[in-house]
């Protein structure tokens, strides 16, 4: 397997959802730790189980669409915890709301 089917095999959407939600909706509803990180890789973890049970229920998943989920987790996890963290501090701190005082 080489580096183009890897990240063919990526679901981009999938992805997405999991950096942008776990970084701002699960890091509001998901504080079981201290650490945000470890917040994050839980809404990961949990919002990747829910959608793939949603996707055996209403639709037939095949063994390569559940690597390819796996395979997608493992990378936004990595590139969460790599790059985007630091991505998503440094537009935040560039972009975000100024605070009075």
């Amino acid at each position: 397997m080489d580096f183009i089917q890897v990240i063919s095999g990526i679901d981009w959407i999938f992805a997405a959802v999991l950096l942008i939600g776990g970084r701002y909706w699960g890091s509001r509803y998901f504080r079981a730790f201290k650490n945000p990180d470890y917040n994050f890789l839980l809404f990961a973890t949990v919002f990747g189980g829910i959608w793939l049970l949603i996707q055996k229920v209403t639709v037939t998943i095949t063994k390569d669409q559940v690597g390819n989920l796996f395979l997608t987790y493992l990378f936004t996890t990595s590139f969460y915890t790599i790059l985007a963290k630091r991505l998503f501090e440094w537009v935040e701190g560039r972009f975000g709301k100024k605070q009075d005082g």
